[in-house]
């Protein structure tokens, strides 16, 4: 059958719009089981390929059922959905039903993604859902206001006809690439380029091209398991970017507290820094594990190259490595404000001594007339 650049009409498809928030420390997933007359759903992940049954999350987060929400007066209603992870993050999903001609899907891409009303759409639902759930979310003790990381997924299930994923990319890569990128405005050859570099196919009629800001995905199969393993790179974009500018606030605190200049006598001038200091070490180190362990795909070596890839476009690897370089920091710090109170501390132990030796002298001075 020959196939012609001409326009394709999407049959079956959705957009998934993510709304991802740090809420806390952690989220105490069987509590909020308990919260619920009945249990919220364990989100586990579709795997249809033949993959070992271990290729699951470690601790599998929850879904809980929103109902519908209109975003926009130009597009049906969608539903709603919150997924809660137990290191603390809430993602706010918005799916939205697709139908129409691909080239469509570039006017709803710019008026829904990125969208600042859809934004406080997500925010009304995170905060009806913080309300109901308060006591199964530990809260962050350093963070100062909550952070998120939004995304697109466009997901196409059925076109007009079958297509395979090289006719897909061959006659309609430049729709598809101004869709991941919601631009109207001709884009450059190389910014066309970049945005369908590295596309991924298990199948030969399917289709992940993963962008920054957005992704589509073609899978007549229905799988989620490839916008699950997104949804967590995303979450883990939020988790390193939140901890990253934690760290700047608290490195920012303990230079602070470096330029004052203690009272002479005090024992332990850094106590509270140094207190402070060891806390969010502890805090940060052990959600970064908790996150970075969360998701393991050892097993499936398709769904990790959809992570390394997704994993290469948010940059993790960078952010990690600031979060990591920022932690050796503080530990430096933390070493170096310990040893100056354990000096300190030795040089007023060492001046009180020979205050006490002098006062005996003294002492001995005057009562020795005085004995005779």
């Amino acid at each position: 059958m020959e196939y012609t650049n001409k326009a394709l009409r999407i049959e079956h498809g959705s957009l998934l719009l993510y709304y991802c928030f740090d809420v806390g420390d952690e989220i105490l997933l069987d509590k909020i089981e308990s919260i619920f007359g009945e249990a919220p759903t364990t989100s586990h992940l579709v795997v249809e390929r033949l993959t070992p049954a271990y290729v699951q999350y470690r601790r599998p987060p929850l879904l809980i059922e929103l109902g519908s929400i209109a975003l926009s007066a130009h597009y049906a209603p969608a539903v709603c959905r919150a997924k809660l992870y137990d290191f603390g993050v809430i993602s706010i999903i918005f799916k939205l039903p697709l139908q129409g001609e691909l080239k469509d899907l570039l006017g709803v891409a710019t008026e829904l993604v990125g969208n600042p009303k859809v934004y406080q759409l997500a925010r009304e639902q995170l905060k009806r859902l913080q309300g109901a759930l308060a006591p199964g979310i530990v809260q962050a003790s350093h963070n100062a206001e909550t952070e998120w990381e939004d995304y697109a997924i466009f997901f196409i299930q059925q076109f007009e006809y079958p297509l395979s994923a090289q006719q897909l990319l061959t006659e309609y890569s430049t729709e598809i690439a101004k869709i991941l990128r919601c631009e109207i405005e001709p884009l450059s050859t190389s910014e066309l380029s970049e945005a369908i570099r590295q596309p991924l196919s298990y199948y030969e009629d399917e289709l992940a091209l993963i962008d920054w800001n957005a992704a589509f995905l073609y899978d007549p199969r229905q799988s989620y398991d490839v916008p699950d393993v997104l949804e967590y790179a995303v979450a883990m974009l939020l988790e390193l970017r939140t901890y990253d500018t934690l760290l700047d606030r608290v490195l920012d605190r303990a230079y602070d507290d470096l330029e004052k200049k203690p009272s002479l006598l005090t024992l332990r001038p850094f106590a509270a820094i140094i207190d402070y200091l060891s806390e969010v070490k502890l805090d940060v180190s052990e959600v970064i594990e908790k996150v970075t362990n969360s998701l393991k795909l050892i097993g499936d070596p398709y769904l990790a190259r959809v992570y390394n890839v997704a994993a290469t476009r948010f940059g993790l690897s960078a952010w990690e490595a600031s979060v990591r370089q920022k932690l050796a920091t503080v530990e430096s710090l933390y070493e170096l404000l310990y040893e100056r109170t354990q000096a300190r501390q030795l040089v007023i132990l060492e001046f009180l001594i020979v205050v006490l030796f002098v006062l005996d002298i003294i002492l001995l001075l005057f009562l020795e007339p005085l004995l005779k």
